[in-house]
């Protein structure tokens, strides 16, 4: 059992609508469906009156790992704030819809078609529900698949995060290098129901012997849920030790690192011009196959290889840690990953600019939940510095609106038409010249 006794935060838990219509039709059983998101708020006890500067984090999970997991590294970098140069308003993070906590609420409304996206979109949604307590800065942590995710909501909007700590995010620079089958087939394989919930803890402390013990504990609180039993073996024996699964379903796992495409439909534009059968392509449920058929066909999963590709439109500051024995890239694709990063139209500049940086920390693909004090260690500098560029960036913005009145501000137009009739004007004359 988790001894909260020393945990530094308050926390409260909200259930609030997900995003409305999701990426597929059928993620839900009914279009009308309308889904939860289960969320936390984490408040430091310390920080009763927080200040302008002090950090909004955002946090997103891996896949099949609950929320609560993250709670040891929520509480090393608020141990680590007063070295590492900031102060943490608040901490959030959800549950994907599908899985843990929200996957038990959801269940009933749940299809068999989740994306990525959905939850990028619900964590927006999150935030826009709760912005009276969500002020800039606002950073992201994200872990595996919600590395993945916090990336693709930068996306949806660039200026949303002041920087990102991608922690073994799971991006693809095509289909050939995906782990997707693989982490499938062992996730179907794993073991999802225990004759007591003593038999499933004794299970997890030989599985997860790695992990930090303040994970573990929260393992045993959050991952499980008990089975129903008939009424009269529950009366038989109200104190028996009751038979448990798995909080979030092995197959709804599953089904985020896999999308089934079993009738081969191919990426629109590389039809022949004469094939008619299968048809050309189906709009409405295979909108966004990618990549050419491969070894792992006909499955795959669009959201890592569609992260990969805006890399190089990462407005965010980027820091990236890997664990050096993780199976999830090679080094060849970290340096890619690095490399690319920020590098395009609306990037933050990239390793050049000193807005990207990586990290390989000796650990595995799940470094948050083993090493979780040197995945803090990592993390809180970067934040502390991107508190501090936050601060500086407000400033810079104060000082220019400061310098204006009122009448200024709505007139700004006179200070640029001058130039843009100029412009039409040179660009009449070199017409003009060449009749």
């Amino acid at each position: 059992m988790t001894d909260n006794s020393t945990f530094p935060f308050t926390v409260t838990e909200h259930v609030v609508d997900a995003q409305h219509i999701r990426e597929y039709p059928n993620a839900t059983r009914r279009r009308d469906a309308s889904l939860k998101l289960i969320l936390k708020q984490y408040t430091p006890i310390d920080n009763p009156s927080p200040q302008a500067g002090d950090l909004t984090i955002i946090g997103a999970h891996g896949c099949g790992f609950p929320k609560e997991l993250y709670e040891p590294l929520w509480e090393d970098l608020h141990t680590r704030g007063q070295v590492d140069g900031y102060r943490i308003r608040s901490i959030w993070i959800a549950d994907v819809v599908s899985l843990g906590a929200s996957g038990i609420r959801n269940e009933d409304s749940l299809g068999n078609d989740p994306s990525w996206m959905d939850h990028s979109r619900d964590l927006l949604h999150m935030i826009n529900t709760f912005r009276d307590q969500m002020p800039q800065p606002i950073v992201g942590v994200g872990h595996s698949m919600g590395a993945g995710q916090l990336l693709l909501l930068s996306m949806l909007h660039p200026r949303l995060f002041t920087s990102l700590s991608l922690i073994e995010p799971v991006i693809s620079p095509d289909v050939f290098t995906g782990q997707g089958p693989i982490l499938g087939i062992v996730s179907l394989k794993r073991k999802d129901t225990w004759t007591s919930k003593s038999e499933a803890i004794k299970a997890a402390r030989k599985s997860y012997k790695r992990w930090d013990k303040r994970v573990l504990d929260r393992w045993i609180d959050n991952a499980y849920r008990e089975l129903s039993v008939p009424a009269s073996c529950d009366s038989d024996n109200p104190q028996a030790d009751r038979p448990v699964k798995l909080a979030s379903s092995k197959y709804h796992e599953v089904m985020q690192y896999l999308r089934p495409n079993p009738l081969d439909y191919k990426p629109v534009g590389q039809y022949e011009v004469d094939e008619i059968s299968p048809p050309h392509h189906d709009h409405l449920l295979y909108p966004d196959i990618i990549g050419p058929p491969h070894a792992t066909s006909p499955f795959y999963r669009y959201e890592p290889i569609m992260a990969w590709q805006m890399l190089k439109h990462i407005r965010p500051a980027v820091l990236y840690l890997h664990g050096d024995s993780s199976p999830i890239a090679s080094p060849e694709v970290l340096a890619k990953m690095l490399n690319r990063t920020g590098t395009g139209v609306g990037g933050n500049g990239g390793v050049r600019e000193s807005r990207v940086q990586q990290r390989i920390l000796k650990g595995s693909h799940q470094l948050p939940l083993e090493k979780v004090a040197e995945t803090a260690a990592a993390v809180g500098p970067w934040i502390g510095q991107s508190a501090q560029s936050w601060k500086d960036d407000e400033a810079r913005l104060d000082e220019g609106w400061a310098q204006q009145s009122m009448s200024e501000r709505l007139k700004a137009m006179d200070n640029w038409v001058p130039v843009l009739q100029g412009l039409h004007k040179a660009d009449t004359q070199k017409r003009d010249s060449r009749l």
